[in-house]
């Protein structure tokens, strides 16, 4: 091998590469790195090809070209779940902001990416945004070796690793003191089993705010349910026990219809035999029958803030972290705590 060919730089892989490696064609490869994947690719086909663009170390650039053609700048929001009316209210606010300052909104959903950020990063070409906000510490670490000035963390495990926080602790503590305060000593906790801080968080917090009252922690009184549940059962069997709890924390405003379903299925009455509150105050709060006392997260203070940080960032100046301010907001799901429970399943 002649010096020449030594010292020349190793080429760097294509998308036919990734395609070979796969063992599907350069179009399919085409499609997952353009985001038009779903409803056309296979979940499995498309994890062979970005198991094969990382073994490659391939990075798209065709995507990143065609994105910033013409004038338009581009912030990325990355989101846990889409499907949640909560994140939409959350967009929605930030495409105003960053509209106003000359920047379109690109909606990613991590979620789909598990809890591996790199298989995220290998999807899009993250050169091509001019920053991104992130839900969760974990998410943003490995952005910000790519856009170290432009990267915003809402939500993160403290305040010390975010750039908007949402005080998860606080709100879940707060709506414990807001039932016991009406004289509930049996209250449950219904939230989403998955692998976020945030929800971590508030199990934590809902354990302290039992013990900050002197009532007793219960295993059974702690439900987690898969998101996108539709099944009260769990909720249904801890409603029949003798020893019921008489009220109800969910960690979602979604959670709280299955609680008012397995409350009229075991002949309770919300806000008289059991009460409930949720997280989020999206518009799903205010049309249950009876409305839903829960804790309001401004979402247009939320999306006004994290794009003021990103531009702060972005220009090389020092922000501090912003923190959310929450709000308590009653309504008739919430009332004293019934002095005889007649409960009509026995």
């Amino acid at each position: 091998m002649s010096e020449k060919q030594e010292n020349q730089p190793a080429q760097r892989p294509t998308s036919r590469d990734v395609a070979r490696l796969a063992g599907v064609s350069q179009s399919t490869v085409s499609l997952v790195f353009a985001g038009k994947a779903e409803g056309r690719v296979t979940p499995e086909r498309r994890e062979q090809i970005l198991q094969a663009a990382q073994t490659l170390g391939y990075r798209p650039n065709s995507s990143a070209r065609g994105l910033k053609l013409g004038t338009q700048k581009l912030l990325a929001l990355g989101v846990p779940n889409v499907s949640n009316p909560y994140f939409a209210s959350v967009l929605k606010s930030i495409i105003v902001s960053a509209a106003a300052n000359g920047y379109a909104t690109v909606l990613i959903n991590t979620g789909e990416y598990g809890n591996d950020p790199e298989r995220l990063l290998l999807s899009l070409d993250a050169h091509a945004f001019d920053g991104m906000i992130f839900w969760e510490a974990s998410w943003a670490a490995r952005a910000l070796e790519i856009l170290p000035r432009s990267v915003v963390v809402v939500d993160g495990d403290s305040a010390r690793d975010a750039d908007v926080f949402i005080p998860s602790d606080v709100i879940v503590r707060e709506m414990v003191d807001h039932l016991a305060t009406l004289g509930h000593t049996r209250i449950a906790r219904v939230g989403f089993d998955l692998e976020a801080n945030t929800f971590r968080v508030r199990s934590r917090a809902y354990r302290e705010g039992l013990q900050a009252h002197g009532l007793a922690y219960d295993a059974r009184c702690e439900i987690e349910l898969p998101f996108g549940e539709t099944s009260s059962a769990a909720i249904e069997a801890l409603l029949r026990a003798p020893d019921r709890p008489t009220a109800f924390i969910c960690d979602d405003d979604l959670l709280a219809p299955l609680v008012y379903r397995a409350a009229v299925r075991t002949g309770l009455k919300i806000g008289e035999s059991v009460s409930v509150v949720g997280i989020g105050d999206i518009e799903l709060a205010s049309l249950l029958e009876p409305p839903l006392t829960t804790m309001a997260i401004p979402t247009q203070s939320l999306g006004e803030s994290a794009v003021e940080i990103f531009l702060r960032k972005r220009a090389g100046q020092r922000s501090k972290v912003s923190t959310v301010q929450t709000r308590l907001i009653l309504r008739n799901s919430t009332g004293p705590c019934p002095n005889q429970v007649v409960d009509a399943a026995f």
